[in-house]
């Protein structure tokens, strides 16, 4: 299934000619944090429930308010990233959709673009999840996608979750045949492993060995 057909058709706009009262009523029946407006098929721009709260006269128009239009949409072939990124930038739970004519179609919800993204390989594939570290000069994707796939295992998802000046975080979800080979090829690659795996038996050694120099130390 493709995310756009996520899309709803409800008819949840508004016109310039309604009230701040009018519009505050509507939000009242929707759990969303903008409405948009439309006039014929057009996208003009979508008003925020918090900021219209705050006009004192509620018999204004919402087009002698249009200072408060928030401007977002996404597109028809807009991917699962760009969505999100959409949502996230303008902190918004519904997203409107325009098509390749720019006419409004429709929008897409939040939480049904998360039902969504639970529906990827990323999150719907048994596999393993490693929480990768290293300098931020110093790696590549296709580095990481070469130790993987040279390994005889998948890779399901890979993105960067946390980019510093020194170091940079990598989020990577592999179906692995095995996990501890593959640790190690990262480690012999100067990646830092930050997530604890109970498969990882280098540390479990590492662990066992140290309690066995320290019970020796107090003999």
């Amino acid at each position: 299934m493709e995310l756009m057909d996520y899309i709803s058709t409800d008819h949840i706009t508004i016109s310039l000619q309604e009230t701040v009262a009018q519009t505050l009523a509507v939000f009242e029946e929707i759990p969303y944090s903008h409405i948009p407006v439309v006039v014929g098929q057009k996208l003009l721009g979508n008003i925020p429930k918090e900021d219209l709260k705050t006009i004192e006269d509620k018999e204004l128009t919402i087009e002698e308010v249009a200072y408060l239009f928030e401007y977002f949409f996404a597109k028809e072939e807009d991917i699962l990233l760009e969505v999100f990124s959409n949502f996230a930038v303008n902190n918004t739970s519904m997203l409107p959709i325009v098509n390749k004519d720019k006419q409004y179609i429709g929008y897409l919800d939040l939480n049904d673009t998360l039902d969504y993204f639970s529906d990827t390989d990323f999150l719907n594939t048994e596999g393993n999840i490693l929480l990768l570290e290293k300098k931020t000069t110093e790696y590549t994707m296709s580095e990481i996608c070469q130790i993987v796939e040279s390994n005889n295992n998948m890779v399901l998802g890979c993105f960067i979750s946390k980019r510093e000046e020194e170091h940079t975080l990598i989020t990577l979800k592999v179906k692995s045949i095995n996990i501890n080979q593959l640790i190690q090829s990262f480690r012999r690659y100067d990646y830092y492993i930050i997530n604890n795996l109970t498969e990882d038996s280098y540390l479990e050694g590492l662990k066992k060995r140290s309690e066995y120099f320290i019970k020796y130390l107090n003999i």
